[in-house]
């Protein structure tokens, strides 16, 4: 809309309008523009698919950032670059899933740390390097599964220790020489000695699961939760099935990338959202703890909005329907058919799936490739491979060096 060079989740070879935010987010555009009446001779699905391409989409997402253009996905950070994921963040870069960090860089999952590099799983870190599984530690590099250690080296499966190399204990003194005579700033000695740590890592017993201050849950990496069946990254979460990377939910199933929420079911990067169904991509422009929508179903990038069905990018709106606005009770009524006309005239795929209501949305109408999203970092595919099962791949080739 302004013309203006941008960075975004797009690439430029796809048929999708995309407004920078702070376009998006103004009142310079008119949302109801793409609303269309529901046609009961075409399935839903279908309808969905052209909204997509007729409804502007935010370069990248996020709120309440300052100085951090380059993050998607982030809210409540400040000087941060290319940072995925992540809130509540300052003068950090290329973390993904950091919360409550500062002057960390190329982390995975890590919370309130300082001063931390390439870690996995860390909370509440200081000076942490090279690391997986810590928690509560200081100055220690190249370390798994630590408790409030500090000054560790090449170690695994310690508690409360400080002054260790290789899980073997050494004075002040030599550990501070053998630190000096080993930096890890040169590559030669971060290589030798990473080799000589995972030999001390694979001799330590390991926990089955890191599963911590939890009743009744099953999975891994959960922490502060209860009654979790399934649940991968999961923190503060109660009552809840099938989890991957959440925070802060309770009643709900099938989520991923979600937080602040409840009672939903098949919901993907979200946060602060209630009472919703078949939805992703939906925050609000407050903070993300807070709740920002409720009642959503079928929604794409619908921020602040509640009572919608089958919309996509639209803000502060309510009762409508692919992105026309209706009375409350007509609202309602239409919903109810349009739920039963799902079932009865289903979406089919060109792999021959049937999508009916119930389903969440068929992967080619996904806006981004297999290739392009971090599914393919899990579960990596062939461009054949992908297009076999049915979803999208891009073979767009950036120019820029």
């Amino acid at each position: 809309m302004c013309g203006k060079g941008i960075v975004s989740r797009f690439s430029p070879d796809k048929p999708y309008k995309v407004y920078c935010k702070e376009c998006w987010w103004s009142d310079n555009w008119d949302q109801s523009q793409a609303g269309k009446d529901y046609d009961f001779s075409r399935p839903f699905f279908e309808q969905f698919k052209t909204l997509l391409l007729k409804t502007p989409h935010v370069a990248l997402t996020g709120a309440n950032n300052v100085n951090s253009d380059w993050g998607n996905q982030e809210t409540d950070d400040k000087n941060c670059y290319l940072n995925v994921g992540g809130h509540f963040n300052e003068d950090s870069a290329y973390n993904t899933f950091e919360i409550k960090g500062k002057n960390c860089f190329d982390n995975y999952w890590v919370w309130q740390s300082e001063q931390s590099y390439e870690n996995i799983n860390c909370e509440r870190c200081w000076k942490t390097f090279f690391s997986i599984n810590c928690f509560d530690c200081l100055g220690v590099a190249l370390c798994s599964d630590m408790r409030n250690c500090q000054n560790c080296l090449g170690c695994s499966g310690l508690r409360n220790r400080q002054y260790y190399i290789f899980n073997k204990p050494f004075s002040k003194q030599k550990y501070e020489k053998f630190i000096a005579e080993n930096r890890l700033g040169k590559r030669d000695n971060l290589v030798r000695l990473r080799e000589e740590a995972k030999k001390v890592w694979l001799a330590t017993p390991k926990k089955y699961s890191q599963i911590v201050k939890c009743q009744n849950a099953q999975g891994n990496y959960i922490s502060e939760s209860k009654n979790i069946a399934n649940g991968w990254d999961v923190e503060k979460c109660q009552d809840a099935k099938h989890l991957d990377i959440t925070v802060s939910l309770k009643d709900c199933y099938d989520a991923t990338c979600f937080g602040w929420g409840e009672f939903c079911y098949e919901m993907g990067h979200a946060g602060g959202v209630n009472r919703s169904r078949f939805s992703c991509h939906l925050f609000g422009d407050g903070q993300i703890s807070a709740t920002s929508s409720a009642d959503l179903e079928y929604c794409f990038s619908t921020q602040n909005s509640n009572d919608c069905f089958g919309c996509c990018n639209l803000r502060k709106q309510e009762y409508c329907i692919l992105n026309k606005k209706y009375a409350k009770d007509e609202y309602k009524q239409l919903v109810e058919k349009i739920k039963k006309q799902m079932i009865e005239m289903p979406y089919v795929d060109k792999k021959g799936k049937v999508y009916k209501y119930g389903e969440f949305f068929p992967p080619e109408l996904s806006p981004f490739g297999y290739n392009e999203t971090t599914t393919n970092d899990y579960y990596p595919l062939s461009k054949q491979e992908a297009l076999d099962r049915g979803y999208n791949w891009n073979d767009y080739e950036s120019d820029v060096k």
